[in-house]
């Protein structure tokens, strides 16, 4: 947040980024802006990791793993979102998963945070929530849902799972 103290935490963060068929036009430019802003606000003691997914799960192609927030991290993981665009199916689950893992140490050393854009379109809601009930407890997660036909029931459900999320919506490309 704007104003707090330097002395936080480090985080760990983990934007999964929606890129299926579905998030095609306006949706995945305001999707690919909101998490390009969110990484520019990252700072150097925070490790970072961005999985873009349809049916396919991509890492950010510039480190295994969490990669530190340095400026060149932050730089090359934006310019390489820059050209991630909708394609494909969308299968949440291994995505969702990877990032369960990324986040899965560091509790006593840094907040753990995943950042959840997607246009919600969600079938497996009831698999989704159980695979990752227990693996996020403790880490904060926050969704954001891009277009008027969200399920938003979902995403509240996916804030919840950890501590003191959030779920918020973009529901025009106005907005």
């Amino acid at each position: 947040p704007v104003g707090a103290p330097s002395s936080q935490r480090p985080k760990n963060v983990v934007f999964v980024l929606d890129r299926s068929g579905s998030m095609g036009g306006w949706k995945m430019v305001a999707a690919r802006r909101a998490c390009a802003r969110m990484i520019d606000a990252l700072r150097v003691q925070d490790r970072f990791q961005v999985l873009a997914f349809d049916d396919v799960v991509e890492e950010a192609p510039f480190g295994a793993g969490l990669m530190e927030a340095t400026d060149r991290n932050r730089f090359q993981t934006v310019e390489w979102l820059s050209k991630v665009d909708a394609r494909n199916g969308t299968e949440m689950a291994p995505a969702l998963g990877r990032a369960a893992d990324l986040l899965g140490g560091g509790y006593l050393e840094s907040d753990r945070v995943l950042v959840f854009i997607t246009d919600g379109q969600v079938g497996n809601e009831a698999q989704l929530m159980k695979l990752l009930g227990q693996r996020l407890k403790g880490a904060r997660v926050f969704a954001l849902g891009i277009d008027q036909a969200v399920n938003a029931a979902f995403l509240n459900k996916l804030a919840a799972l950890g501590r003191s999320g959030d779920a918020e919506l973009i529901e025009s490309e106005e907005r």
